[in-house]
């Protein structure tokens, strides 16, 4: 009875108009905000969410949440500002990261000296799939944790780019193969 119910919902979702779809997905991240209890404000107008969470040791950072053309968007600054001198090495992890990721992006601001992690993904998979938001939200948060980590190993220790990519790369194979 479940399987009939979630598939006539599925095909409820598809028929509604984009601006419906998109309402229903906004309504459904704004529950699950407020039903997680997180510490967060939205932004109706603009169509985002605000949260704050725990990037690095007693670092917290806002990562925003926000639908637009047909979209579900998360972005989170992972540096608000790094030393000149490292812009070099500062694209080089971010090339890396990018070409290791399958979902989002890291972005280097030179001009404005910020790196930022942003995740796109076409609403149609949240709306379809309603645990989808929270998977999002979550494989976000988790990327997001670990590129900091990088970056911050990257200045105050001034490790080259491609060994801090290197032990990623072997910390997640080790986590990999404990999971199995």
């Amino acid at each position: 009875m479940n399987k009939v119910k979630f598939y006539l919902q599925r095909i409820y979702r598809l028929a509604l108009s984009f601006k419906k779809q998109e309402e229903t997905v906004w309504r459904e991240l704004k529950k699950l905000h407020a039903d997680a209890d997180w510490k967060h404000g939205v932004y109706e107008k603009e169509k985002y969410i605000e949260t704050i969470f725990e990037l690095g040791k007693e670092k917290g950072q806002a990562f925003y949440y926000m639908i637009y053309e047909g979209s579900f968007h998360c972005r989170v600054k992972i540096l608000d500002d790094y030393p000149r001198e490292l812009t070099t090495d500062i694209f080089i992890l971010a090339t890396h990261f990018n070409n290791l990721l399958t979902d989002g992006v890291v972005k280097v601001n030179a001009k404005n000296q910020y790196v930022e992690y942003h995740q796109k993904r076409d609403f149609l998979i949240p709306l379809l799939y309603i645990n989808e938001t929270y998977e999002q939200l979550r494989r976000h948060y988790n990327t997001s944790k670990d590129i900091y980590a990088a970056y911050q190993r990257l200045i105050i220790e001034q490790e080259a780019p491609a060994i801090i990519i290197a032990d990623l790369l072997k910390e997640n194979e080790e986590h990999d193969k404990e999971t199995e």
